[in-house]
């Protein structure tokens, strides 16, 4: 940080020169405070403050307590009052990170210091808990016969892999296969009863034939998201559908059932081939992948 102060202006032609070693010292100065957002504390912690004086030219860190879980960087201002302006100031950080299952939730702390630069408060004092709202999932897998054999044990290998990641949440799934024939291979009640991944798809084999994706879609909707099957009326429902890519042989396009599937408040992602059907799923379907990437 290299500044000279007269009035209002800054005068570099002899500057005074501080150095800290603490990354990104220097981001942000207010009078003789600086920041350091980049500069990493305790685990998951990031963010200082230091207070540098001008005789002896030196910087020292000004303590801030947090959370180690939590990240903050440094912005500097004046605590408004009644009318006046407070005496006391206030270091804002505005990016904690709140890790809430697999999602990551930005949000942020203030801390009022007194004139002495001594931490009197921080707000909030505590961040909000996660979010626990129940989610209901159906995978519908395609079994068509486009699909080749080691390709289906990859994608039995991903629904595992999905499975495992929502294990401590408050998520339950449901499993059908479709290619011109149907097959449920558990429902929510089931999943319910026995959260055994091995023994829930060990049964799982392909099925074959065409491709009908858009009567498979109406299937879900009508016959697994229902309380007779386990689903809960308070839950977040989506679908995700795992296909090669276009449908073949169907009666039903996809106009006929994703309306269907919006008026049951059912979210839809696609992963599979990046072909005309894969894109036709509407502004819910942002999440594709080729079938090779399901190594």
């Amino acid at each position: 940080v290299t500044f000279k102060v007269r009035g209002f202006s800054v005068d570099v032609e002899v500057p005074i020169i501080y150095k800290e070693a603490a990354a990104g010292f220097g981001q942000s100065v207010v009078q003789l405070i600086i920041g350091a957002p980049l500069q990493t504390g305790d685990v998951n912690e990031t963010g200082k403050v230091y207070r540098c004086d001008l005789d002896p030219r030196r910087c020292q860190e000004i303590p801030i307590q947090s959370r180690a879980t939590l990240c903050y960087g440094v912005q500097w201002g004046r605590l408004w009052g009644e009318g006046t302006w407070s005496q006391d100031s206030w270091v804002c950080g505005p990016s904690v990170h709140q890790a809430c299952g697999e999602n990551m939730y930005i949000k942020g702390y203030c801390f009022i210091l007194d004139q002495s630069l001594r931490q009197l408060q921080r707000i909030p004092d505590t961040l909000a808990e996660c979010p626990r709202r129940a989610t209901d999932i159906v995978l519908l897998i395609d079994g068509s016969g486009s699909i080749e054999p080691e390709d289906f044990e990859k994608m039995k290998t991903f629904l595992s892999e999905i499975m495992k990641r929502f294990h401590s949440t408050d998520t339950q799934f449901a499993l059908m296969q479709y290619s011109h024939s149907f097959r449920d291979h558990f429902d929510f009640a089931q999943y319910r009863r026995s959260r055994d991944l091995s023994r829930l798809l060990r049964s799982v084999w392909q099925l074959r034939g065409a491709t009908h994706t858009a009567s498979a879609i109406r299937k879900v909707v009508q016959q697994l998201f229902t309380s007779e099957r386990g689903a809960r009326d308070e839950a977040t429902k989506i679908l995700i559908v795992i296909t090669d890519g276009e449908k073949s042989g169907d009666m039903l396009s996809y106009s006929d059932v994703i309306p269907e599937a919006e008026r049951a408040g059912i979210i839809r992602y696609a992963i599979g081939g990046m072909s005309h059907a894969a894109v036709r799923w509407g502004p819910d379907s942002a999440f594709k992948l080729r079938r090779s990437w399901l190594a």
